[in-house]
């Protein structure tokens, strides 16, 4: 006789939710006000500490949006009569006489008396002067003063991080040094007396540390500085001094050590220190979390020891509380909506996170698929994934062609310009 399934429901009425989390954390942590005046080919990374106003209007004159020539409109009907040049940098004549042009290049200052530029292609020279093909209208291919901005105009705002795009807008408009707040220190340690540095031997029940690697990379910024303190034993000395050693951290972050058992001292010794508490998150994988203040301006993140739950908790919680920390608000862009090529299991009352791949086919449709076992201590299904679906709270899975949610991991990396 075959027994009826039983679905097994996961939710915790201690719980938090991932929203009720990020709320508290905002609330609780420290932000970085030391601010440094920097040279801009030094800041790519940096967050701005202040409000930029542009100090000229640019472009600063009017200037050709092709290479021609400058005419008058009225003009144009008859063949003109060739009167000197403008180049990029080297302007010619500001005066323009009726029945005449003026041969001009990209970026080129048009004259005052020119109300249109002509590209070369619709014009015809010979030995009589120039002949316009193509009648062209008033403000034709004339970049007017300002139109990119204004003087006084806002240019970037107070914590902006400063990527390709700003730091060429600074450049255009003169600007070569800008405030920012200095880099986040950021102390990393893993905790287990099971743990060794990968390129050593394994003894018996002994793992190697993958977290660190693993965090070094995710946090991995150039506005923050880590510090790697290295594998912590499960002692109540060893933690302190590993503390000891993080002292000018503005954010330490342990992996491991978080949970309830005998061997879990880092809650303990935390609480010696400063404010901490204990959370149960209710999503999967990542559940127990531990976050607070670990000295007066020393925010603390206890991460579970998983890797793959180290990782997930590092990209909803931890880089959220980073930006944050650097005077920086980014939300995630909202969730993709993609077609389901696997069928997903799982059990209700907490939301899933699962690694997945999406993928495009020859008509170019895109769908998404798993990458197999979703236990967090399996590294290959993260390295398989270039996404994450996720699957709501009541949720029991989902069957081949429903659409789910999708955040490719490129939704948590900075914006390249």
């Amino acid at each position: 006789m075959k027994l009826p399934s039983r679905v097994i429901n996961d939710a915790d009425p201690s719980a938090l939710s991932i929203e009720q989390a990020l709320l508290r954390i905002r609330e609780a942590l420290p932000r970085l006000t030391d601010v440094q005046c920097i040279d801009c080919v030094d800041a790519a990374g940096r967050t701005c500490a202040s409000d930029i106003h542009s100090p000229m209007s640019v472009p600063p004159f009017r200037a050709s949006a092709m290479d021609g020539y400058a005419v008058r409109v009225a003009d144009c009907q008859q063949t003109l009569k060739l009167d000197g040049e403008s180049m990029a940098g080297h302007p010619g004549s500001d005066r323009l006489e009726v029945g005449s042009c003026q041969r001009i290049t990209t970026g080129a200052r048009v004259p005052d008396d020119a109300d249109a530029v002509v590209q070369q292609e619709n014009t015809e020279c010979s030995e009589d002067g120039v002949t316009v093909r193509v009648m062209p209208e008033p403000g034709l291919h004339i970049r007017n003063p300002g139109s990119d901005s204004r003087k006084g105009d806002l240019l970037i705002s107070s914590g902006t991080r400063l990527g390709p795009s700003q730091l060429a807008l600074l450049a255009a408009h003169g600007i070569s040094r800008v405030d920012v707040y200095r880099k986040l220190v950021v102390a990393l340690l893993s905790t287990g007396d099971e743990l060794r540095k990968p390129g050593n031997a394994l003894e018996a029940g002994q793992i190697y540390d993958a977290n660190r690697p693993l965090l070094q990379a995710m946090l991995r910024d150039d506005a923050v500085d880590v510090i790697d303190l290295g594998i912590c034993k499960d002692s109540v000395t060893a933690l302190k001094q590993r503390l000891s050693a993080a002292q000018d951290a503005d954010l330490v972050i342990s992996s491991g050590g978080v949970s309830v058992g005998d061997a879990d001292h880092v809650r303990q010794v935390l609480e010696s220190h400063g404010q901490i508490n204990f959370w149960k998150i209710a999503m999967k994988p990542g559940r127990p979390l531990t976050f607070g203040l670990s000295g007066p301006e020393q925010a603390y993140f206890g991460l579970p020891g998983n890797p793959v739950s180290a990782a997930l908790t590092t990209l909803l919680f931890v880089l959220p509380a980073i930006r944050h920390m650097q005077g920086r608000s980014l939300a995630l862009p909202p969730a993709l909506n993609l077609p389901l090529m696997d069928e997903l299991h799982k059990n209700p009352g907490r939301v899933e996170y699962q690694r997945a791949v999406m993928q495009q086919d020859s008509t170019g449709t895109w769908s998404v698929g798993t990458t197999g076992l979703q236990d967090s201590h399996v590294l290959t299904s993260l390295h398989k994934a270039n996404c994450l679906i996720e699957l709501e709270t009541d949720s029991r899975g989902a069957s081949v062609g429903d659409h789910v949610l999708v955040y490719p991991f490129t939704h948590f990396a900075e914006p390249l310009l």
